[in-house]
């Protein structure tokens, strides 16, 4: 059935990923490409990008499909936002408007912030679980609070997922996220992995790279579990493996 990406910003014009439908399209071929069947695009879930707003979302993401039905891309979408950790999103979760992976509720791609602590997660992580959510850490290794050691251990512990913005085994965005990339996978602590991809460019080359460095790393099956198993079980409301 193919790989099944859960954190891509393919929904056009409504935050910092793709910027048209040319563009969108293009990001979707080359996904099919790569062996990708299903893909759940991600837009940011804040107050500084139009796709704060959900219905919106949910309308971009039938125009995208309608665009790819007509173009004959056999890549199915699902629902997804990557919410970011703030006031705004526990207030949702609080309505039950968690913006989740999939058409449940099960799983919720969470975004921390980069370069700040945030010493409250753990208990944010309880706070999910008790609501019945699974939040699904995005790209741990490029936020601040992974940097502590043990952390990421800490918050699988207590039930969250973690999911690896496979860029970082490239180098994408520096030494230390490639290292804390190496090492929780190494550990064994990631549950996904995904593309977070926002732009058509060099998408074939550099995911393509990405894919063969996770396998050669971690071997072809764990590469299976991450990037098709558990996401397709993520998007379907499943206990992940």
């Amino acid at each position: 059935m193919g790989y099944v990406d859960i954190h891509c910003h393919l929904l056009w014009g409504i935050d910092d990923g793709c910027r048209s439908p040319t563009e969108a399209l293009d990001a979707a071929r080359a996904l099919v490409d790569l062996g990708y069947g299903d893909a759940a695009p991600s837009p940011h879930a804040r107050s500084d990008f139009p796709s704060q707003d959900g219905e919106l979302c949910r309308t971009r993401l039938v125009e995208l499909r309608d665009l790819l039905a007509r173009e004959g891309v056999p890549l199915r979408l699902h629902p997804n936002a990557e919410n970011f950790l703030d006031d705004a999103f526990l207030a949702r979760v609080a309505r039950g408007e968690p913006r989740a992976i999939g058409e449940g509720t099960r799983y919720v791609l969470v975004e921390l912030p980069f370069a700040s602590a945030v010493p409250s997660l753990p208990d944010v992580v309880f706070r999910l679980k008790l609501k019945g959510h699974t939040p699904v850490m995005a790209h741990p290794e490029r936020c601040a609070e992974f940097e502590r050691p043990g952390r990421a251990a800490e918050v699988v512990r207590l039930g969250a997922a973690l999911q690896l913005d496979m860029g970082a085994l490239l180098g994408r965005y520096g030494r230390e996220p490639r290292k804390l990339a190496e090492r929780f996978l190494a550990d064994g602590l990631y549950a996904a992995a995904a593309t977070d991809l926002h732009r058509p460019d060099g998408a074939r080359e550099w995911v393509g790279d990405a894919l063969a460095a996770l396998e050669k790393r971690a071997g072809a099956a764990e590469a299976r579990r991450l990037c098709e198993e558990n996401p397709r079980r993520a998007v379907l409301g499943e206990d992940l493996a």
